[in-house]
This record gives C-alpha cells, sequence and structure tokens, in this order.
C-alpha cells in the first residue's frame, strides 16, 4: 500500500497529536462499551510478534521459534468452531466502527487467517478475500487509503487474535481497549458470483516452496519474491517464477539459504506477504568441525563434523625423511577419512584442509614410531693379528741362548 494507508486513530492530527478532549488511541467521540475484552485482553500477542515483525530486526532462531507457535496455532486451535459466534460491531456517525474479537488465527497465507470469522458471519454464501491486502500495520485503529469495491466484511489480525467488522459505510476500523495492536487487514465478499485468486496454502522447506491456489487457471505464471538470509547474517532478495498445475505452484530454492519473507505475485497482484520460516531450517551448512586425529606408521585417521558423506578433505603429509605428499580423501557417513601411509617412514607434520578452511595445521609423530628400521653402526677395525704362542717360544728361545752365550763369554774374560 501507500504511505497514505494509516493506523492513526481517528481524532488525531496529522502530526500524531490528540485533538483536544479525545484519547489518542480512540475515536474522536465517547468510547464506545468494549465486546469481549476478557478475550481480547487475555493475550498481548507476544508469542507471535516475530511472524508479523519485522524479520531483519531477529535472528534467523527466533523466527523459527516464532514460527513453531504460529504453526502450533494453526494446527491447533484455529478458528474452528465459530459459526455460533454473532458479530455486534458498534459503529458511529463519523464511519468508525468497532470491531468484535472473533477468535484466534489460523497459520498460512494471510487471506486464510482469519476468514473462518467472515464464514461464520455468512454461513450460507461462498467466502472471497478482496485486494489490495494490507500488511505491516501497527496501533488499534485502521484506515485504509480506500476500500476495495463489493467488500462487505473487514479482518483485523492482531496478536494472535481476529476481529471482525462490516464495512458498510465506515472507513476506520477499531480494535477494543487492551487488544495487540493490528498487524494486518484483510477485506471480503460474500459474493460467490466473482471468485477472486487466492493463495490458500503454502509449505516452506529448504529446498522448494510449494503454493496451493484457488481460482487461478493452469498455466499462469506466479512470481515469488523471497528474502533469504546466509550463514553470515546477509540478507538477499531472489526472484522465482513457477506455473501453477492443479492448483499448485512449485518454486524451487538454493537450499543453502534461510528463506526470511515471501511476496507471491500474480502480475501485479500481491496474493501474499509475510514472513517465513522453513520446515527443515536452518538451511545454512553449519561450519564444519575438527573433532580428532589418529596418526600411526601405516595409516592417518581424521574425525571431522558437520563435513557430508563424501566431502572430500585435502590431507598433506610431511615426513622425516623430507618427502611431502598430498592425498585427497573423502569422508564417510560418520565423517571419518582415512589416509594409508607407507609404514616405514616417520609422518612428522599433517595440515588438513576442507572446502578451502584449514581444520588441522601442526606437528604429529606416529604413536608406534619409530617407523623406519635403525641403520646397523659401521662394524669396528679387525684388530692386527698376534703371532701364533708357538712363535713366540722360540723367540723366547733364541733370546735366552744368546743371553747364555754372553754370560759365559763374560765370565771366561774375567
Amino acid at each position: 500500500m501507500t504511505d497514505r494507508d494509516s493506523t492513526r486513530p481517528p481524532g488525531t492530527d496529522s502530526d500524531d497529536s490528540p485533538s483536544s478532549g479525545t484519547d489518542e488511541r480512540r475515536p474522536a467521540r465517547d468510547d464506545p462499551p468494549a465486546t469481549d475484552t476478557d478475550q481480547s485482553a487475555g493475550d498481548d500477542g507476544s508469542a507471535n510478534q516475530d511472524a508479523d515483525g519485522d524479520v531483519k530486526r531477529r535472528t534467523y532462531l527466533q523466527a523459527i521459534g516464532a514460527a513453531g507457535a504460529a504453526g502450533a496455532i494453526g494446527a491447533g486451535a484455529g478458528l474452528s468452531g465459530l459459526g455460533a459466534q454473532t458479530v455486534n460491531a458498534q459503529a458511529d456517525p463519523n464511519g468508525t466502527v468497532l470491531a468484535t474479537f472473533c477468535g484466534t488465527f489460523s497459520g498460512g497465507p494471510q487471506v486464510q487467517q482469519c476468514i473462518a470469522c467472515v464464514e461464520a458471519a455468512c454461513p450460507e454464501d461462498e467466502v472471497n478475500p478482496l485486494y489490495p491486502l494490507f500488511t505491516g500495520l501497527t496501533g488499534s485503529c485502521f484506515t485504509p487509503a480506500s476500500i476495495p469495491d463489493g467488500a462487505e466484511w473487514v479482518t483485523l489480525k492482531a496478536g494472535q487474535n481476529c476481529y471482525l467488522a462490516p464495512v458498510e459505510d465506515n472507513t476506520t476500523f477499531c480494535l477494543p481497549p487492551g487488544a495487540p495492536d493490528i498487524s494486518n487487514a484483510t477485506f471480503y465478499t460474500c459474493d460467490g458470483d466473482d471468485p477472486q485468486p487466492a493463495v490458500i496454502d503454502y509449505t516452506v522447506t529448504c529446498e522448494e516452496i510449494v503454493v496451493t491456489t484457488d481460482n487461478i487457471d493452469d498455466g499462469t505464471t506466479l512470481t515469488a519474491e523471497v528474502t533469504f538470509l546466509d550463514g553470515e547474517g546477509t540478507e538477499s532478495t531472489v526472484t522465482f517464477q513457477a506455473t501453477v498445475q492443479d492448483d499448485t505452484a512449485t518454486f524451487d530454492l538454493p537450499g543453502n539459504l534461510n528463506p526470511t519473507n515471501l511476496v507471491l505475485l500474480l502480475d501485479d497482484l500481491v496474493l501474499d506477504d509475510q514472513p517465513v520460516v522453513a520446515e527443515d531450517a536452518p538451511c545454512t551448512p553449519e561450519p564444519p568441525v575438527f573433532d580428532g586425529v589418529d596418526v600411526t606408521c601405516d595409516a592417518i585417521t581424521v574425525s571431522t563434523t558437520n563435513v557430508p558423506e563424501g566431502g572430500v578433505l585435502s590431507i598433506t603429509v610431511s615426513f622425516t625423511n623430507g618427502l611431502v605428499e598430498t592425498y585427497n580423501v573423502p569422508v564417510d557417513a560418520d565423517g571419518v577419512a582415512v589416509v594409508p601411509l607407507p609404514g616405514d617412514v616417520d609422518p612428522s607434520y599433517l595440515t588438513v584442509v576442507y572446502d578451502g578452511e584449514t581444520l588441522f595445521d601442526m606437528e604429529v609423530q606416529a604413536t608406534d614410531a619409530p617407523c623406519a628400521e635403525p641403520t646397523p653402526p659401521e662394524p669396528p677395525e679387525p684388530p692386527e693379528p698376534k703371532p701364533p704362542k708357538k712363535e713366540i717360544r722360540k723367540k723366547m728361545m733364541r733370546h735366552k741362548r744368546k743371553y747364555e752365550m754372553y754370560k759365559k763369554m763374560l765370565e771366561k774374560s774375567d
């Protein structure tokens, strides 16, 4: 909608200051008695704030929690069994009407969230939504720049609650005191003669968005503008197109990005615009984790987490003999990769890389080292051989005979 759309309550000036004598949250008249205030005032809508607020300001895990709460409401309480409820909206001559609480919202596209209120108001007729849809609203009153032709009812979604008011000659639609702020508004007609195109359901996963449509011909092209968050929290918006077949259109998504908001268009007509969360979120891959390594002479075993089966580790091993080898090894279903080694050379340094990210880089030693056979020492020089004992004895006898001979010669000379 244009910025002329407003949820400023009547009785306030253009600068948002209240007119004299009026409450800034109420129309410029005596407050009408509130209806069903015991039901509407009991919930401030905090459990569903993320589903209606600005997802950009929240982490994706908060969005997952909000989506779970909304899904539980949509699958549980919803708006079933409201056929017996009556609408007693109170209007004043200034064109302001006080909407009546009619139940809690159902999860899904905007036109389905509070449609049961209108179905209960005109049970004999076929209910059709009218466009444009009004989203991103705040405040307790809603004054559209224009009201769709043929509109008979308007629903106001506030927190988890739905409120219903007749259109008639009214131009401003307000909530009872104590109700949460309005988050979206949808106009309806009970005239089934002019069926309107609509999105009545969708499922969102990391891989695809499947949309269920009504009153859209087969072969019609729908456009989806999907906002994503990557693992670093960076936001991007991508446009997809799909063809309706048997009231279904399927949009293929990247699979590795978290979808956070979905806008569905039929040409220029916005069929839905709201935050979404993939059922199998998170979609961004978890970072790889190095769990440990076991090094022996025969093999290196690397254990990882968040590396998918078949993911290839680049493992570089340095050996003590100066050899450096790089092995590209896929991990198994348990995230384990095994590198066979020569067995007779000691590994000394190990580097493990996955998808460009270094997981391990440091010195290692085999648990059963040493791996190489030790080199035997050089044998010592053999000693010089000693003469045989017999030769020694003969030599000694010769020396002895010579000694005796010299001795006798000396004795004769005397």
